[in-house]
């Protein structure tokens, strides 16, 4: 299966991602944008403010690199891939900024793996900020400050998550280890029920 992982900046979508990796063996862990698209923060930092197709163009260039990646290295009818951030993370922080891009998986001919399961990771606001100011904000978490902001990045991704394939799971005060268990049996049912259909 292909297996993205995402939710709002800070939610805890990494420390999950590899915490279901230990659950998951054989399977694999990979994020948008990879070690190849090297110096993301300063792709926000300067290349934003001066040209916002130009910023979305680099992480949209990144998951198209990650898909072929996939398809290249990987089987994915035999093994679990999960990706943190992928196309719907720039489709909703661009649409949001006010680039109407579609969440299309056609790109110039080429069709990107669609996945087969996201999981959403919801945490509660209080929590979420604290974990970012811990660890330092950067220019994109900034922007998630901003209540209206944040609110409208989650119609986003309501609008966009397929309600038959979106895996919820909140990361609250429970260990990352049992988040990444209730996510991961639920990865395995809803295979379960996708191999019946």
């Amino acid at each position: 299966m292909f297996i993205v992982i995402t939710g709002l900046d800070g939610s805890g979508t990494s420390t999950i991602a590899n915490e279901i990796s230990k659950l998951d063996k054989n399977s694999h862990v990979l994020k948008t944008p990879s070690l190849e698209f090297s110096d993301r923060n300063s792709i926000d930092e300067k290349i934003k403010p001066i040209s916002k197709v130009g910023h979305m163009l680099y992480y949209l260039s990144s998951t198209v690199y990650m898909s072929d990646y996939i398809k290249t290295y990987f089987d994915i009818t035999k093994e679990n891939v999960y990706v943190v951030r992928y196309l719907i993370d720039t489709v909703v922080s661009n649409r949001v900024a006010g680039i109407p891009i579609e969440l299309n998986y056609n790109i110039f001919g080429n069709n990107l793996l669609i996945p087969d399961a996201t999981i959403f990771i919801t945490l509660d606001e209080k929590i979420r900020q604290e974990r970012i100011d811990k660890r330092g904000k950067s220019v994109l978490d900034k922007v998630l400050d901003d209540e209206k902001k944040r609110q409208q990045f989650l119609q986003e991704f309501q609008k966009h998550l397929d309600p038959d394939t979106t895996i919820y799971v909140n990361n609250g005060n429970n260990e990352p280890c049992d988040i990444a268990k209730e996510a991961y049996q639920k990865v395995m049912k809803l295979n379960k029920k996708l191999l019946l259909k």
